[in-house]
């Protein structure tokens, strides 16, 4: 296919390949968000070249490669990727450790436009525009330049409520999510997730990473900072100790002011909002029990 189009966290991304003799070719973890539909949020504009940058771009961050090793983060590369500012525009510049066929590519991020430019630099001529860390990388800036919440966490629905949990490497999010999925509930996600305000409601949606992925959302009826313990503890927390513990756990680049203010501000609604709680867990099912009586 030359085009096609997903839709996330209700966003329609339409991706469309400019040259001929590319096709591109979605992985499995995107099939169930590929959507329809002829009224497009963003286009990206899709090119397999040598990446050439302009003239006058500026560095603002850089983020090297780190893996875990048994929970503990490790450095493996100097060069991942590379943000950079060409006069309004943000350029971001990545490198693909973990897939030897892509070189490197450049995203052209054109703020309060709706088309976008992505450059691939590889010999397949089947191109997924959407490979690991391009994923990550454009939904961050269509999130963050949208005042959304994309953040590290667990989101599941039980008992037709949402709950999110999020907390650093560690803490539990995956085994908070498996002992709900255990308990019946519907697991929105475990790795990373998007919550947007849609009215008065605040709404957790899944992302494309695994290969089986279904798209899914659900409505936040509260958040909670986890980590592990011997019992059950929930804490309430003040406005200011739940905005910084959210803030911890989302995923942001740190260079922008405006973007940070924008996040914050929007953390701050949702604090505002929604019961946001600590919450030290015994990893049983005592804890679903716990929690179904905690609001």
């Amino acid at each position: 296919m030359n085009h096609y189009s997903l839709n996330i966290a209700g966003y329609t991304i339409l991706f469309n390949a400019l040259i001929r003799g590319v096709t591109l070719a979605p992985s499995p973890s995107q099939l169930s968000f590929i959507y329809d539909e002829e009224d497009y949020d963003l286009v990206i504009n899709v090119r397999r070249s040598k990446v050439k940058m302009p003239h006058g771009t500026r560095t603002v961050f850089r983020a090297p490669y780190v893996e875990e090793i048994n929970g503990v983060p490790a450095k493996k590369k100097d060069k991942f990727w590379t943000v950079l500012q060409y006069g309004d525009y943000i350029l971001i510049r990545t490198s693909f450790p973990m897939n030897d066929q892509y070189h490197e590519a450049l995203v052209f991020v054109r703020p309060g436009e709706k088309s976008w430019d992505l450059v691939i630099d590889t010999p397949v001529s089947g191109i997924n525009p959407f490979i690991y860390p391009l994923d990550g990388l454009i939904l961050y800036y269509l999130t963050a330049l949208n005042g959304d919440i994309f953040i590290h966490g667990s989101g599941v629905k039980y008992n037709n409520r949402g709950y999110l949990f999020t907390g650093s490497s560690g803490k539990g999010k995956s085994t908070m999510a498996r002992l709900f999925s255990e308990a019946g509930a519907e697991v929105i996600h475990d790795d990373r997730l998007i919550i947007r305000k849609r009215g008065n409601k605040y709404l957790m949606y899944n992302t494309p990473v695994y290969p089986d992925e279904q798209s899914s959302s659900a409505e936040l009826a509260a958040v909670y900072l986890i980590e592990h313990c011997k019992e059950n503890i929930s804490l309430t927390l003040t406005h200011t100790e739940a905005i910084a513990g959210l803030m911890s756990n989302c995923i942001q680049h740190h260079w922008s002011p405006e973007h940070i203010g924008t996040l914050t501000g929007a953390i701050f609604n949702l604090v505002t909002g929604l019961s946001v709680r600590s919450l030290k867990f015994a990893p049983d099912q005592s804890v679903v029990t716990f929690i179904e009586n905690d609001e």
